[in-house]
């Protein structure tokens, strides 16, 4: 038997029409659950969410057409087996590798696939659709305001509390700044902070105002009460309460994220966040150095303060580094995940020996679930934290199950 015999052919194009099937299927599943999570999230109204859709397909690729691989061979090999297909094929003295020959060329052809969709068209269509959600920062924080009641942040340096919004009314608002960890130069580090709270405002009812050319989002009040911990005030009327625009409402936050740089920017933004981590470690010793010279106390134990801050500041950019440099692996990973599936997919499904889709679709997804997505997300989170290497946190989930179907295709082949 040839690689283009008619055997192979056969299989092929049945591979080729479970795979279609079920990937339409299958994306069509994550992509609601997707758009309810952004839709839930970001507040975005059903004309949003609509423009969205075509943006946000590329992204769950990724995942979707590995698993479809999986039971695209499952189902396939399965239904062979259960109608003795491969009985006759091996009876014919044709040689079992021969029939998987074609899953491993969907494997590979899938996996170029989702290898050319990760360098360039996923990373783009993520930033646009981020940029098409943020195109009304103003319209988001209301709706967030409606559902929510609060406008929280992990890198946001405000929490902003309201009792209800009436249109563009806010009622009873409350805003609460936490308290920022300090740098060595006495700076506030950014997205840093210690429990508490340093300031806290309110104003019966106000108005929020967007400048996202100044990145800056606006309170507009009747008339604010401030406190601290040494004061209390209040403000003249019609006072505006400025803060910095959440960082996950800035067009530049979305250019920025690693998620959405394409293959050729992952290399320029690793050297330059690299090159920042080198500067201020250079500022670092340079202060360590005059503290060894200070003879003061109080003046070394304020450098010591700094120290700690430059330290936290060092730690951020290294983790900065390390997430664009996961990029490198995880891209591949997720695309020789197909070829990965193609191989566990075969001998699973002659031996499960099933023609009917719900037990293929239980046989597996099974250990796509319990193990394969795990492992990835588990080796790669202890790659980026350093306490495996990252090309191994990576690709662990590929070598563990790629093993495996190895494991199996050679038992198979040997029967």
């Amino acid at each position: 038997m040839l690689p283009g015999s008619t055997l192979n052919r056969m299989i092929f194009w049945e591979l080729v029409r479970v795979f279609g099937l079920a990937l339409c299927g299958l994306t069509g599943l994550f992509l609601l659950a997707g758009l309810i999570q952004q839709a839930n999230q970001m507040g975005l109204s059903p004309a949003q969410v609509v423009a969205v859709i075509p943006l946000f397909v590329p992204s769950t690729l990724p995942y979707t057409v590995p698993a479809t691989v999986l039971f695209a061979s499952c189902v396939v090999y399965g239904r062979l087996a259960h109608d003795n297909e491969v009985v006759a094929v091996r009876a014919a003295g044709v040689h079992l590798f021969v029939i998987l020959r074609p899953a491993l060329l969907l494997g590979v052809l899938t996996a170029g696939a989702t290898a050319a969709l990760c360098h360039t068209v996923i990373p783009v269509t993520q930033r646009r659709l981020t940029e098409e959600v943020l195109s009304d920062p103003e319209e988001v924080l209301y709706n967030a305001l409606r559902r929510e009641k609060c406008i929280r942040h992990p890198t946001f340096p405000y929490v902003l509390y309201v009792k209800d919004v009436q249109g563009r009314r806010l009622v009873d608002v409350v805003i609460k700044k936490r308290r920022a960890v300090k740098d060595g130069a006495g700076n506030e580090v950014p997205g840093k902070f210690v429990p508490g709270y340093e300031l806290v405002v309110r104003a019966r009812e106000a108005r929020l105002r967007v400048d996202a050319d100044e990145g800056k989002l606006y309170v507009d009040a009747d008339r604010l009460v401030l406190w601290n911990p040494d004061s209390r005030g209040w403000t003249a009327s019609n006072q505006p309460f400025p803060m910095e625009l959440p960082a996950n409402l800035t067009a530049a936050d979305a250019r920025g994220r690693t998620n959405h740089l394409t293959w050729d920017d992952l290399g320029p933004r690793a050297e330059q966040l690299g090159k920042e981590r080198e500067g201020i470690e250079r500022r670092r010793a340079d202060e360590a150095a005059k503290a060894d010279r200070e003879a003061d106390p109080a003046a070394r134990a304020r450098y010591a303060v700094q120290d700690a801050g430059f330290g936290v500041l060092v730690g951020e950019k290294a983790r900065q580094v390390r997430n664009v440099e996961a990029e490198f692996h995880l891209r591949p990973a997720l695309a020789a995940g197909c070829l990965v599936f193609a191989l566990l997919g075969c001998p699973v499904g002659i031996w499960a020996n099933r023609a009917d889709y719900l037990s293929t679709f239980v046989i597996c997804f099974l250990p796509a679930v319990f193990v394969y997505y795990p492992l990835l997300l588990a080796g790669s989170n202890m790659g980026k934290d350093g306490k495996v290497p990252l090309g191994l946190g990576c690709w662990l989930a590929n070598i563990v199950v790629g093993a495996a179907g190895l494991g199996l295709v050679w038992r198979l082949l040997r029967r």
